[in-house]
């Protein structure tokens, strides 16, 4: 299942007591700060869920595995999450005892 932006804005919505449209504009306003933040190059850090950065690429040569061709590929940045550990660590355990498995099954 696909969580999408209507969603969060409605659990939102019901989580706060807000309206909809309170909470749409809470969220819209949320992920362009975010956005902005990275194209100025800062790096932004949400303590217990992770952080947001932009990470430099550096040019180089890759294969196209349809038609064979080398293509060069332009040095570029592209923007990352990467997860707090505790929220790693939970989404890991809660998805592993819906499956069944414990996690120390090698």
């Amino acid at each position: 299942m696909t969580v999408t932006k209507s969603d969060l804005v409605n659990r939102m919505a019901e989580a706060t007591g807000w309206t909809k449209v309170d909470c749409e504009v809470l969220l819209t306003g949320y992920l362009a700060y975010i956005i902005e933040s990275l194209q100025e190059g800062d790096r932004v850090e949400i303590r217990g869920f992770g952080s947001f950065y932009a990470k430099e690429r550096q040019p180089r040569l890759v294969k196209n595995p349809k038609t064979g061709k080398v293509v060069s590929v332009a040095h570029r940045f592209v923007p990352v999450f990467k997860p707090a550990r505790n929220f790693k660590k939970s989404v890991n355990q809660k998805l592993l005892n819906k499956s069944g498995l414990s996690g120390n099954e090698e």
